[in-house]
C-alpha cells in the first residue's frame, strides 16, 4: 500500500468526536476521595445482596423497590459512581440490615474542683455515657477548662 492509501484508511477509522478522556481523568482525580469510598460501599452492597439472595430473595431490583427509587439509580450506586447522601446510605442500611458507615464517638470532659478529670465516652445514638474513667493529673497554674468536645484519637 502507498502512504496516501494508509493515511486515507486511517482517517476512515478515526472518530471525529472527542472522547472526553482528559475531562474524565480530571474528574476522577478531583473526586478520588469520595469515588473510592463510594466504590467500597458499592462492593459491600453487592456482597450483601449476594449473601441475602438465597435467604430472602434480595436483588438490586428489590432493593430499589424497597427504597422507592429506580433500578437505574441502584445500578449507578453499585457501580460506585453515585455521590451518596447520608439519607440514601441510611435507607440502604435499613433495607439490607447492615451498617455501611460508622460515625466515631466523642468524649465529653467535665472539670471538677479537684485535680481529677472524669471523662465519659458518648455514643451517637442515645448520647448516654458508655464508659467512665477517672484520670489523675497535676494542676499547674490555672485550672484548664475541659468542657469542650474532643474527638477520639486527638489531643486537645
Amino acid at each position: 500500500m502507498e502512504p496516501k492509501e494508509n493515511l486515507q484508511n486511517f482517517k476512515k477509522l478515526v472518530n471525529k468526536e472527542k472522547s472526553g478522556w482528559l475531562e474524565k481523568a480530571k474528574y476522577r482525580r478531583e473526586n478520588k476521595a469520595w469515588l473510592d469510598k463510594s466504590a467500597s460501599i458499592a462492593i459491600r452492597i453487592l456482597s450483601e445482596i449476594r449473601k441475602q439472595k438465597p435467604v430472602n430473595g434480595m436483588s438490586q431490583k428489590r432493593l430499589a423497590e424497597e427504597m422507592r427509587v429506580t433500578p437505574q439509580y441502584i445500578n449507578k450506586v453499585v457501580k460506585g459512581k453515585e455521590n451518596l447522601t447520608i439519607e440514601t446510605i441510611c435507607k440502604i442500611e435499613r433495607v439490607l440490615g447492615v451498617s455501611l458507615m460508622e460515625v466515631p464517638s466523642f468524649y465529653v470532659f467535665q472539670e471538677y474542683p479537684s485535680p481529677v478529670v472524669i471523662y465519659k465516652k458518648v455514643e451517637r445514638n442515645n448520647a448516654q455515657p458508655i464508659a467512665i474513667k477517672q484520670l489523675d493529673f497535676q494542676l499547674v497554674g490555672k485550672t484548664p477548662n475541659y468542657t469542650n468536645y474532643i474527638s477520639d484519637g486527638t489531643h486537645g
